[in-house]
């Protein structure tokens, strides 16, 4: 009698099953994320049938970004940026109908006008004005 030699089934895991948990994992995943979707600060545009209105100075509140990334308003002088949004909810809530004019350099950081127009959404500003100042020597 000839002994057989026993051979030991290692465990495996099934290939096909496999694939099944990959997709409900993928399928649970995409059903529970949500997205986050932020709101800009609306703007509008002008077209060309836009009208240049005048308002009186006490209507506007400019805000100058200078080529350093310094800001600077007419009521305080140099600004930090996290005293933005503050001072124009205090103006806000003297004139709702206030118009804020973000005069930036052309050599400034953009992101710092950038910064700037988010503290403007975080005071809840709407009416807001972006222009850029005329380098020296330009003529404008």
């Amino acid at each position: 009698m000839i002994a057989k030699k026993r051979t030991k089934a290692e465990p495996t895991i099934p290939a096909s099953t496999l694939s099944d948990i990959i997709f409900l994992l993928l399928i649970y995943f995409l059903v529970t994320t949500t997205l986050a979707v932020e709101k800009g600060l609306p703007m509008t545009l002008p077209g060309k049938t836009s009208k240049t209105v005048k308002l009186k100075q006490e209507a506007v509140f400019h805000i100058d970004i200078k080529a350093d990334g310094t800001i600077v308003t007419k009521d305080t002088g140099p600004i930090p940026l996290n005293r933005i949004k503050p001072l124009v909810e205090e103006k806000l809530l003297l004139n709702d109908k206030l118009v804020i004019v973000i005069e930036t350099h052309p050599d400034a950081n953009y992101g710092v006008m950038v910064d700037v127009l988010d503290e403007l959404r975080l005071a809840k500003a709407t009416r807001i004005s972006l222009r850029t100042t005329a380098p020296p020597g330009s003529g404008a």
